[in-house]
């Protein structure tokens, strides 16, 4: 099966293989840095074939790197399968229950399931910008019949003097031109406050991931990917396998939380502590169930370090 990455962490892939494989891996990367030149002679200004072959030796070092990265986690993937190290989750879903019972067995996975593309920076930047774009959608939306009201009105001015029509129709006028009110008629603007506190959160409980989500069965998997290691930009992505991917996304990686509790116990309220270490790390727990209660874990999700993601072709 031939795999159209779309994320690659090569440094987790390499720090693990190198281990498995005692750094072969490791020496098949440095056998890109063997290259050959060929000269040749081009008519036109002086240096232009050198210039040429230059770029193109540039050129198939790029590709021949991101080959070698591609083939590399297919070696590494196929060993653990062999080892039988991944829990494999692609055709047959597992009750919730089962799952459980069997996850603690593993420590790397494999999923295949149509996925959900979350980027939180977007999520903000919708908070941020959501009533400046609810009355660019409200005035897009009543441009044509505002057109028309004012043609009706010049209209109106040089045929008749029919105050009440006259009045209508620049009463009608006023209403759609008033973009934040007819933004609110259509659910289009909310508080500024309350999306400024929305925003803020999410910042906070967030920071600025991008994560891939996929349900199987009953369970939730989240896995959290590296930016610097997308193979195409977040808006590509989004724009060609849409955020809810018609196809199905494979992710393979480490399970790093599973079906555990989030919420930290606190000590008594008024506790004295001996020292400001013992204080700090009681803020921490506070800390720790403030996160949880913004971004926490649910009870039936998985949370993956992601090693790499691909579409099987």
């Amino acid at each position: 099966m031939i795999k159209n990455f779309i994320y690659l962490d090569e440094d987790k892939m390499y720090s693990l293989s190198s281990q498995i494989f005692e750094g072969i891996t490791e020496y098949v990367l440095n056998e890109n840095t063997s290259d050959s030149q060929e000269s040749e002679t081009q008519k036109g200004p002086v240096g232009s074939g050198k210039v040429l072959a230059d770029v193109i030796i540039s050129s198939s070092k790029a590709t021949e790197k991101k080959f070698f990265h591609d083939y590399s986690f297919t070696l590494f993937e196929n060993h653990l399968m062999e080892q039988g190290r991944v829990l494999e989750l692609t055709s047959s879903a597992l009750s919730l229950e089962e799952l459980k019972a069997s996850i603690t067995d593993f420590s790397f996975i494999k999923i295949k399931a149509k996925s959900t593309f979350n980027d939180v920076n977007k999520i903000t930047e919708l908070f941020s910008e959501f009533n400046t774009i609810g009355e660019a959608l409200a005035h897009m939306g009543a441009f044509s019949r505002i057109n028309e009201l004012n043609a009706e009105l010049a209209l109106l001015k040089q045929q008749t003097q029919d105050r009440n029509k006259k009045s209508q129709l620049e009463a009608e006028h006023k209403r759609l031109t008033n973009l934040k009110t007819l933004a609110k008629e259509g659910n289009l603007y909310q508080d500024q406050k309350f999306l400024d506190n929305l925003g803020l959160l999410t910042k906070y409980g967030f920071s600025d991931q991008f994560e891939i989500t996929q349900s199987f069965g009953e369970s939730l998997f989240t896995s959290c990917l590296k930016r610097d290691f997308l193979r195409e930009s977040e808006d590509i992505l989004v724009k060609k396998y849409s955020r809810k991917t018609e196809k199905e996304v494979v992710v393979f990686g480490i399970i790093s939380q599973a079906f555990s509790g989030d919420e930290v116990e606190l000590d008594e309220e008024g506790k004295d502590y001996s020292n400001m270490k013992a204080a700090l790390l009681n803020l921490v727990d506070h800390l720790t169930n403030i996160e949880y209660s913004i971004s926490g874990k649910q009870e039936n999700e998985v949370v993956i370090d992601p090693i790499a993601v691909y579409f099987e072709v």
